[in-house]
């Protein structure tokens, strides 16, 4: 750097040497030797500022040297403590291996007895957490649960806890007991009422069967209740204060019981017949009321008969026998039996008509109820055939209504013609009884009357 500073005046000389010779004015070498003066000066400057930063600059690298120097004395420090660490680090680790080794030798059996109070605090557990005796005693799930998660060796307080806990489920799943909890509606609307607990069986409110679920504790009604002969022994249960009630226990703890609620009510099995099973209903409907009233009107006739037999001697119009026995007083007179018979014939043929009107009709009814039923199982089959053919075989519930339909309207027609036809068959019995005496004793008059012509003619 030097030499090219020492160029500088050297050019300049020259560039002053080429002006004399060029110009060769006075005045231009004054301004030349000016500008040389204010370069030096500007070099030299340079020169000093140079030497100055190469000062700091050898100053810096000195106590950057010191700073390393310090690092490395603080490195080899920690490199001490980390080797010295170490060496505490195996020590323990050997240490801790023969506690180890020492703690299995002691424990012995205890490592056994642990696993097994996990294990069985596990069961019991899930156990209590769906057991109804948890809705009356809530303050035990806590407890089960501390049991359950412990991770050392259970001491003996907490075997006893455990054991307690297992008594008292054993104990409380034969006891009936009576307290006041919330219950949630189907609809979300919780109340507080009353609750009986059948053991871990069932637990009603009222006439009202609850279903206990587990994972938010809490006691919901059944949306869907059982029939109601098995909600009235809910009630008594609900209402009994002592002594022995029947009631509809359940032992499979609510399988039983849903399964129950969701066979179709009689309403619903009606409903399952549709058009044909509503007709059917109505044709056994219809068939009933015949029955009722000419059950009502032969009792009538019987009664009023069983009287005119009582009293033979004096006849009456308002029943057959009594119509007959005027018939005969009224053409006693005639002296030709067969005449008097036809006579006679004619009352007790119109009231044999009476007697047996409407018997047919209800026979007829009897025999066209299969028939509507078997209606019923035709149409059904083809939905179910339909659907199959639509939607194939793989959901069975598409085909439920059609084979529901043949089943119930089958069900049906034959519920209908049954009592019918037994109905018929005893109304005729029935009428049939009632001419066999309006015969005979007809026929004892006649027998009677001839009789008394042939004294007359001997």
């Amino acid at each position: 750097m030097k030499s090219m500073f020492n160029l500088i005046p050297r050019a300049i000389a020259g560039c002053l040497v080429m002006g004399i010779a060029l110009g060769g004015h006075a005045q231009s070498a004054d301004s030349l030797n000016s500008l040389y003066q204010q370069i030096s000066k500007e070099v030299s400057a340079e020169a000093a500022h140079n030497t100055e930063r190469e000062q700091r600059f050898r100053a810096a690298a000195s106590e950057q040297k010191a700073m390393l120097a310090d690092v490395k004395a603080k490195l080899a420090v920690e490199e001490k403590k980390r080797d010295d660490m170490k060496q505490v680090f195996d020590a323990n680790e050997t240490a801790l291996a023969e506690l180890s080794t020492q703690l299995s030798k002691r424990t012995g059996n205890l490592g056994e007895l642990f696993g097994v109070f996990r294990q069985m605090a596990g069961d019991t557990q899930q156990l209590l957490f769906d057991s109804l005796i948890t809705v009356e005693y809530p303050e035990r799930k806590a407890l089960i649960e501390s049991l359950a998660s412990t991770k050392e060796v259970p001491t003996i307080p907490q075997m006893q806890q455990l054991w307690t806990l297992m008594l008292q489920e054993i104990s409380q799943s034969a006891v009936v007991s009576r307290f006041d909890t919330s219950i949630v509606k189907p609809s979300g609307e919780a109340y507080t009422a009353p609750v009986t607990r059948v053991g871990t069986f069932n637990i009603v409110s009222g006439d009202k069967y609850l279903n206990y679920v587990s994972d938010s504790q809490q006691l919901v009604e059944l949306a869907r209740q059982p029939s109601g002969s098995v909600r009235s022994t809910a009630a008594g249960m609900s209402k009994a204060s002592g002594g022995s009630v029947d009631f509809a226990l359940d032992p499979s703890r609510g399988a039983l019981l849903g399964l129950l609620v969701q066979s179709p009510s009689f309403m619903e099995r009606v409903h399952q017949g549709q058009e044909v099973g509503y007709a059917i209903i109505l044709l056994g409907f219809i068939g009933m009321l015949i029955v009722a009233e000419r059950m009502i009107k032969l009792s009538r006739i019987s009664a009023l008969m069983k009287k005119q037999l009582k009293n033979m001697g004096r006849a009456s119009d308002d029943n057959p026998l009594g119509r007959m026995m005027l018939a005969y007083y009224e053409n006693k007179h005639l002296k030709d039996l067969d005449v008097l018979g036809k006579k006679l014939d004619e009352v007790i043929f119109k009231d044999l008509a009476e007697l047996r009107k409407g018997l047919s009709t209800i026979k007829v009814m009897a025999a066209i109820a299969p028939l509507m039923g078997l209606l019923g199982t035709v149409t059904g089959m083809i939905g179910t055939f339909q659907a199959i053919t639509l939607f194939g075989t793989g959901d069975p519930k598409l085909m439920a209504g059609g084979i529901s339909q043949a089943l119930v309207t089958t069900v049906q027609g034959l519920v209908v013609a049954i009592p019918l036809l037994l109905s018929s068959n005893m109304l005729g019995s029935r009428a049939q009884q009632l001419g066999k005496v309006i015969g005979e004793q007809a026929s004892g008059m006649i027998a009677e009357k001839a009789v008394d012509i042939a004294q007359s003619k001997a």
